[in-house]
């Protein structure tokens, strides 16, 4: 049987993050539609977006827990992205695709922002019955800083190193890397590969995103580079255009970015 893959629907790309806890329905729509259309088994995360990092910025939870007002911020970004998700959920319902609801909170720690601990039984229980795991970047539990962030772009490596897993294909709202600001400037060429010989280079031209509390593109940069270090192939690619999903769920090796997977030389 082959390994599932991955699929980030990616909070710029579901959302409208210039609206608080404002859903983009159609997009979810049409990336369900293609997810559904897929008869291997998947891993299917979303990002937060407007459901959860206007809020988490304001509590300024992702540094850690600070004060005891900052507790009911976790509830209110709980609550949302419960929303969002039950939102992605009744699109896969309709479409006759089972799923479990899995909230990273209780699977999984921190420890001063890095992942520390995981159980991941119930997403291997959840592939094993033919369900698909719904899961979200998510306010975890951190061992020293009482809480703490993690990116739906984090779990998904996390998973492809401690899962066999096939492909990671994470969705955004712009075509895949640039080595400009495609959204400022007409001049950016999109980055069509990337592989040992020119990552150094383009994560030199990626800039921490302040306006993104899990590190915007340059976050999910590492994260690809990380998985291809594993082994494993990922793309980042446009999900608001449709076809996009359904041409990579396909096997195609020619839509976004590609991460080329390499191990290290150590390995």
């Amino acid at each position: 049987m082959q390994a599932p893959v991955i699929i980030k629907l990616g909070g710029s790309a579901i959302t409208d993050k210039s609206k608080n806890s404002t859903p983009r329905l159609e997009v979810i729509q049409h990336a369900i539609d293609e997810v559904a259309s897929y008869k291997g088994r998947v891993v299917l995360l979303h990002g937060g977006g407007s459901f959860a990092h206007p809020y988490v910025s304001k509590a300024a939870l992702r540094n850690g827990f600070k004060h005891r007002s900052q507790l009911g911020s976790v509830s209110e970004i709980e609550l949302n992205l419960d929303q969002l998700t039950r939102i992605i959920g009744v699109s896969l319902i309709l479409r006759r695709k089972p799923f479990v609801p899995l909230s990273p909170m209780s699977f999984m720690t921190l420890r001063q922002g890095n992942v520390s601990r995981s159980f991941l039984d119930p997403i291997r229980s959840a592939l094993r019955l033919g369900l698909i795991p719904l899961a979200h970047g998510d306010i975890v539990f951190d061992e020293v800083r009482g809480c703490g962030i993690v990116s739906a772009d984090r779990i998904a490596s996390l998973l492809a190193q401690k899962i066999e897993i096939h492909r990671v294909l994470f969705g955004s709202d712009v075509d895949g890397l640039y080595d400009g600001n495609p959204k400022t400037s007409s001049k950016a060429e999109l980055i069509a590969e990337v592989d040992p010989s020119n990552y150094l280079q383009v994560l030199k031209g990626l800039k921490l995103s302040r306006g993104d509390v899990t590190g915007g593109m340059r976050g999910k940069a590492l994260e690809a580079l990380r998985l291809a270090q594993h082994g494993c192939e990922s793309y980042i690619f446009n999900l608001t255009k449709t076809g996009n999903l359904r041409g990579l769920l396909n096997g195609s090796s020619s839509i976004g970015t590609r991460f080329v997977p390499w191990r290290k030389a150590s390995q």
